[in-house]
């Protein structure tokens, strides 16, 4: 049974000569309880559910609080015992310990660690909730108060796929297997429209509008709440209608466009999987949804397309993320600076 906690209280308006001592005051201290790990989760999830939060975002949560929770690996743990230095080492533990996809790669482990931008995601995470926690006095200090993110010369970011990397992949499949020939479609997919991968595997048979080549994202599906209407290749949209069409005949009449084998919705995480195990095939460094969305952001540009175009097509906010998002490397500055010189179009016109 959850306990229930209580907030601030007493807050009758103080005469304005009393100075404040710190930034809550003595009657917002917290009670003397104490709460689990969990308890304190289900507390901050709540609270989130009630701002309105995706599902998917509270999946999140949980998922970050389960990494901190094995690493700890103590029951019952209360969040008033997480400290700095208990912070701090477990950050340490993610930069060189912590294995990505660990249940894949349990037999060749090396220690390498996880990325600064992965170990930054989880810290931001944390400190979300240890402030959440601070503030509605759950806890009586906010452990994540002066603990900075990870920094790193390298630059982390998602590079996209050259052109024979995508041959590769795309030859890969065996278009006679029908999970190779969801994935080839997806991957498709993804490289036409850039949509993100919850997206993707999102859509449903009657978003896909054959007539007009479009892609319909709805608000509760998109990352920014906003829908939009994308557009999609014909021959995409049409190996979009006959995946359907297949999926029916095998499953039943169900509205998803990507189905596993067993007549359920693909998902996101599913589609990662697959794909590291395709990159230790294909002896490929790293390959995973998000590099189809930087492939077709850089490509975009590449084949003459605008920035502010290309923004409003895969749903960026702020237009400094797609710059971000737009990794070239130096044979395609040059393939760029011999196409759009000045000096070589004034030299043309000479001759």
């Amino acid at each position: 049974m959850k306990r229930s906690y209580i907030g601030e209280r007493n807050t009758e308006k103080r005469p304005t000569a009393t100075p404040i001592v710190s930034q809550r005051t003595i009657d917002q201290q917290p009670p003397n309880v104490r709460y689990t790990i969990e308890e304190a989760l289900d507390i901050f999830i709540q609270a989130k559910e009630a701002e309105g939060v995706r599902p998917r975002t509270v999946g999140n949560y949980r998922e970050h609080i389960k990494y901190l929770k094995r690493y700890i690996d103590r029951t019952p743990f209360y969040v008033d015992e997480l400290t700095p230095s208990l912070i701090r080492d477990y950050l340490l533990f993610l930069m060189k310990e912590r294995i990505a996809y660990a249940e894949i790669e349990s037999r060749t482990k090396t220690g390498k660690g996880l990325s600064p931008h992965t170990v930054n995601m989880r810290l931001r995470t944390l400190k979300t909730m240890c402030t959440f926690w601070y503030t509605d006095g759950i806890i009586a200090t906010n452990p994540t108060a002066n603990i900075k993110r990870v920094k790193s010369d390298h630059v982390d970011e998602v590079p996209g796929l050259s052109d024979n990397e995508i041959e590769r992949i795309l030859n890969y499949f065996d278009e006679r297997q029908f999970a190779q020939w969801r994935d080839k479609t997806l991957c498709l997919l993804l490289l036409d429209c850039g949509l993100r991968i919850q997206e993707a595997v999102s859509l449903t048979v009657d978003r896909v509008n054959l007539r007009t080549c479009e892609i319909s994202i709805p608000a509760d599906i998109a990352k920014n709440r906003k829908a939009r209407e994308l557009p999609v290749s014909r021959e995409i949209a049409k190996r979009l209608i006959k995946l359907h069409e297949e999926s029916r005949q095998y499953f039943g009449d169900y509205a998803e466009v990507f189905m596993n084998a067993y007549g359920e919705p693909f998902t996101a995480e599913a589609f990662r999987r697959r794909l590291n195990r395709m990159k230790k095939k294909l002896n490929m460094p790293r390959l995973h949804p998000h590099m189809f969305r930087h492939t077709f952001c850089r490509n975009y540009i590449l084949n003459g397309g605008d920035i502010f175009t290309l923004q409003k097509i895969v749903d960026h906010a702020d237009i400094k993320t797609t710059r971000k998002y737009i990794q070239m490397d130096d044979e395609h500055v040059r393939q760029q600076h011999n196409r759009f010189s000045p000096a070589r179009h004034y030299l043309r016109k000479g001759k």
